[in-house]
Formats: C-alpha cells, structure tokens, sequence
C-alpha cells in the first residue's frame, strides 16, 4: 500500500471507536450493592469490541462475553487469566502462580491468536506474539470484553480465535476505590482509585501492589536426564499504576489519554536445561495513548495515537539484575476510525489503522547462532484499511466487514466476515456468520537466531459459525456451533528446532453459557466442546482439553451473598521431544467465596480455591496451587 493511499484514505474515514460500559444483568436479581454505582460513563447492553463502534449485545451477530467489575471483585481472582477461565471456549494453561506464565488457547486456536487490547491499545509482543497476562493488573480493571470468533476485518493480524479488550477503571471526581487484602503463600495486596477533575474534565487515577512468596511451580520427570530439580518457591512482585479521563471541550469535541505502566517481578523454573537456567524475570510495560473524538447525531470520528513497550528481561542462577538478558517491543500506532449512521437502522464504520512495531535484544544473541548477533531485521511496519456496513431490515440483521492490510516484508492481507441473523420471536435471535483471518509470523519466528525460519508463510483461517441467542427479565442463553480450518499453522518442530508451517489444522466445537436468577439464588453455566487437531499429522494440537465446563451459584441472604463454582477441565495432550503426544490428566476443581457488605461503602471478601486440594496439571510439569485462600477488604467513596 502507497503513502499516498493511506494518506487519502485517513481524510476519507470516517470512523469512531468509543469506549463505554456494559453492567451485566443476569446477576442483578442477587446482587448486594454494587460497589459500581458510582462508576462514571456506565451504559447497559453495549458492545464495543466486536465491531469498533457501539452496539446492542443482544442484536451483536458475533458470540460474545462481558466481565463487569462487580462480577470480577466477586471472582476474587489475582490475575487476568484466572478471569477468562470461567469463559466458555478458553483454557489457559498456567506454568505457575499469577505472577507466571499463563497462555490463552480460544476455541482450540493457538495461544497467540487471540489479540489482546488494553484502552483500545494493542499490546501482543511482537517477538513472541502473546500478551504476558502476569503483567496486567486486576484490580485496575473496569470490564473485559471477550468476542470469540475472527475479528480480523476489524483488527487485523492475530484475531484468529478472538479479540480480548480490557478497560481501565474509571470515577468521577471526588469518588473513588480503597482495596487491602492477604492470602496464603504470604500474598498481599492493596490498590486505590481515585476521581480527578470536574464535569467537563475527568481523569482517574490507579495504583496497585501485589506480592506473593508462591510455591514450586516444576515438579520433574525422573525420566528425563535433562530435567533440573529446583525445588524453591516460585514468588511474584506486581506494581501498577495508570491515569485515564477525558476533557470535554463542546457538546460535539472531546480529548481523551490514557497512561498505564506496569512492573513486575517473577521466580520461576525452565522446563529445558541439563544445566541451571536463568530462572527470574522482570517485565516493564507501558503504553500511552491520545485521542479526540468528534460525534453529532448521526456522524462520528475518533483519532488515536499510542506508544507501547512490552520488555521481558531475564537472569538468577549467577547472572545478575543489571546484567539481564532482555527483548523488547516497541509499537507506535495510529487509529483514525468514524462511523456514519446512514439511516435509523443502517451504519456504515469505515477506518484506517497504522503501526510500526520494533524488536531488540539488549545481549549478544551469538550464542544461539555464531555470526547473528541481532535480529535480522528489526522492525516492521502494517498500514491498513476497513469498512463495515451494518443494516436492520424488519427482523432481518446483515453485517458485511472487509480489510486490507499491507505487511512490511510480508505482503498484503484481505480478511472479512459476513453475518446474517433474524429475530425470532420471544427474545430469540439466530445468525450464520463466516469470517476470515490471519495470523503474521513473529519475529522469533522469522529470525531468532539458529533457529528463525524466514521462509515461514503467514497463517490463514476460514471460520463457519452458527449462533443462538435468547434473553428474558431472569436469563440469558448463547450457543455458538462453530468450525475452523487454518492454512500453514505454524508450530514448532522440536527434530528440527524451528518453527514450521503445517498445511491444515482445524477446529470444530461448540460452546455455550447460561444464566438464570430464581428468587435469592443465582446460577451461572459454561460449557464448551472442542476438537482441535493438526490434519496434516492426524494427531491432536498440544493443551486443548475437549472438555471444559463452569457451574457457579451466589445465594442472596441481606447482606451476605456465598458463593460456589466448580470448574471441570478434560484430558488433553503435550507434546514432548522425542516422545510424541503424552496425556495430562482431566480434573475438578472446587471454590467457595463470601461477600459481607457491612455498609453502604465498605465489603469484606472472603475466597478458599483449590477446596479439596486437588493436585493437578494445566501444563505438562507444571502443578498448581493447592487449597488457598483470599481476605480483603474495600471502600469506595
């Protein structure tokens, strides 16, 4: 794509991507008093996510999941992926404590094609290709949205599987959020939010700590003469900190920024080695972005710029702090997306997106291939546009959506979706969806030394999705039918040590959630279904159980609300060198909370995980925490 296009095509857009928040109502009927009454910019039943602009989440044709921040200080998680295990169609697969690392596997695609967005920020690493999840504070988050399925006529390279949006938390001026709490294995934390401003401008403040002495993550295989036993615990240190807000200038002009850094620190143990490895880590992230958005009636436009870094810098065993092995990403980007509503039920949303991502490695990488002491290439540069046309005729629903993305060194990419739905009656809504993705190599794939692979093709996907939605006063229902084939795979070749393009894979499943409120009781279903298998090899793809199902139930007694989940997780496969496929074993597992609202301001939190202290493995080797538990307290104001 010419500078030129991109130039035309940024004064042709018209666009807008807002953020704003969905509160859930399937709980309501049992909720104690939401801590989030006083959050700022809260709207119901609006989905952002799914196709850059705001949208009914009944009438959106994609499957889709809304986390609220009651729901996630009810969960009373410590990290983002023990969030996004109760949704039906992710495993994540944990090789430790919170502070670890935590992969994202969505309706059986690889762990890196689920793109991930903070505040409308990209921030997949460029080297790896996946989010570090540890990273993320949960205490900092306002709501998750999950759209599963692919995304990439709106988003681009990485949406295979599905997009992810986190947002920050917000509060008017003078409100705010105090939160303390303990656990086991020596955990804390404390967080506070606090509102800044006035009317016309408001900005919150966030500001989080979290640490945990953990527990040994790596149990080692008597088998393998490679193993190295490291028997310590595995800690983490998690500090965060962002400002979010925005300043209204007119009834029609507003500026918005966004700041989040975030820094921590991480034990853990290799699963290769025959010698003792570098075995702690630091991660320095940061992003920042700054927007305007314009909106009359029937017209919109929205302009971003962001700067992000995501660092990971390794050492223990004999090599010191300052003298850390680290690779970063940086990524500049720019968005200019609008949206015109053409008539009362027809939208046209049209956008251009741009971003150049850069890779380094602060240590001499010779060692790895004698003569590469760096990347080969460092840098790379995705200019890109789209357009998505939405219409309502009577029951009728039609969503058509196309990209083009230009990929320094890679070539172009076309992706789109079609969505057909109707609206049955009594709330029901049925759609047939077909999309296409893709996936760009990364740049360890391409050029990590002694074992990058510049030939590697990027990946392709075609998705057939059939969906079932139905919604009343106590329940909602969702059922997605759904079938993947994804083109030159990459996966990595242990004989050959590299990564390697496998010609077919697929993806066949289904998912479903349900829930239902009945008098003071509340009850909360997922259950997904997944067939993922590499066709070329006729064998199964690595950590991708089958199986997977939550049941939660709140009971609303005054103040009080207890609540049990229990989560289910089916067998599944690793890869192991030299020994093919092996078994992880499937497993149940068993939480219990207490919520105590003992004023109108103040909740004590109480969580036992693990209650039956099952021992078991989401990750080949790596165990996870036995029975545990959580205390906290929070004020808001």
């Amino acid at each position: 794509m010419k500078k030129s296009l991109l130039s035309a095509s940024i004064i042709a857009s018209l666009t807008l991507a807002t953020s704003t928040t969905f509160i859930a109502k399937a709980n309501q009927g049992t909720q104690i008093n939401s801590q989030l009454d006083k959050n700022v910019d809260v709207e119901e039943h609006v989905l952002v996510t799914a196709n850059r602009s705001q949208q009914d989440r009944f009438s959106a044709l994609s499957s889709n999941v809304v986390i609220t921040q009651y729901e996630i200080e009810a969960m009373q998680v410590t990290s983002v992926g023990d969030i996004l295990k109760r949704v039906a169609g992710i495993y994540v697969a944990n090789q430790g404590d919170s502070g670890q690392i935590s992969s994202i596997f969505t309706r059986g695609t690889n762990s890196n094609h689920t793109l991930v967005i903070i505040d409308g920020v990209r921030v997949n690493s460029a080297t790896t290709g996946a989010t570090n999840l540890s990273a993320i504070s949960v205490q900092q988050i306002d709501r998750i949205e999950v759209v599963k399925g692919p995304r990439a006529a709106l988003w681009g390279s990485d949406a295979i599987g599905g997009v992810i949006q986190i947002f920050t938390k917000q509060y008017q001026q003078g409100n705010g959020y105090v939160s303390a709490g303990f656990g086991s294995n020596d955990y804390y934390q404390a967080s506070a939010s606090l509102g800044l401003g006035n009317e016309d401008h408001n900005y919150t403040v966030n500001v989080s700590t979290e640490k945990s002495d953990g527990f040994n993550a790596y149990t080692t295989d008597p088998d393998n003469p490679y193993d190295i036993d490291e028997p310590d615990d595995d800690g983490y240190k998690r500090e965060s900190i962002s400002l979010i807000g925005k300043s209204v200038l007119s009834n029609e002009f507003s500026v918005n920024l966004v700041g989040r850094y975030e820094k921590t620190f991480s034990e853990f143990d290799s699963a290769y080695g025959g010698f003792p490895s570098l075995n702690e880590q630091n991660a320095d992230n940061y992003h920042i972005k700054a927007g305007s958005l314009y909106r009359t009636q029937d017209f919109s436009l929205a302009f971003s710029l962001a700067k992000s870094q995501d660092q990971g810098a390794r050492f223990g065993n004999g090599i010191k702090e300052r003298d850390a092995e680290a690779l970063t990403t940086k990524r500049d980007q720019a968005s200019l997306v609008g949206h015109y509503s053409l008539a009362k039920l027809t939208g046209l949303t049209a956008g251009v997106d741009w971003y150049q991502e850069e890779v380094s490695a602060n240590y001499d990488l010779s060692a790895w291939d004698e003569g590469h002491q760096q990347y080969d290439q460092k840098s790379r540069e995705v200019q890109a546009v789209f357009l998505q046309l939405n219409h309502q005729e009577n029951d009728w629903l039609f969503e058509a959506a196309t990209r083009y993305d230009d990929i320094e060194n890679l070539g172009n990419k076309t992706t789109y979706n079609l969505s057909v739905g109707y609206q049955l009656a009594n709330n029901w809504l049925i759609s047939f969806n077909r999309g296409t993705g893709f996936k760009a190599p990364t740049f360890n794939d391409l050029y990590w030394p002694g074992s990058g692979n510049p030939e590697l093709a990027p990946e392709h996907s075609l998705t057939h999705e059939i969906l079932l939605r139905n919604q009343a006063s106590n329940y909602t229902f969702e059922l997605s039918v759904f079938d993947t084939d994804v083109d030159d795979l990459i996966a990595w070749n242990s004989a050959a040590y590299r990564s390697e393009n496998i010609e077919k894979a697929t993806m066949k499943g289904a998912d479903a959630n349900v829930t239902l409120n009945l008098g003071n009781f509340s009850h909360s279903l997922g259950l997904a279904y997944v067939d993922a298998k590499n066709v070329s090899q006729n064998v199964k793809l690595a950590r991708r159980p089958e199986w997977n199902a939550n049941y939660a139930i709140n009971y609303q007694l005054e103040d009080w609300q207890l609540g049990t989940v229990l989560s289910y997780r089916g067998e599944s496969e690793e890869a192991v060198y030299g020994a093919g496929n092996v078994k992880l074993s499937s497993y149940w597992l068993a939480d219990i909370t207490a919520v105590y609202q003992v004023t109108n301001n103040v909740t004590i939190n109480a969580k036992v995980a693990n209650l039956f202290d099952k021992k078991y493995q989401s990750a080949l080797n790596y165990i996870s925490d036995g029975v545990n538990y959580r205390l906290s307290v929070s004020y808001i104001f």
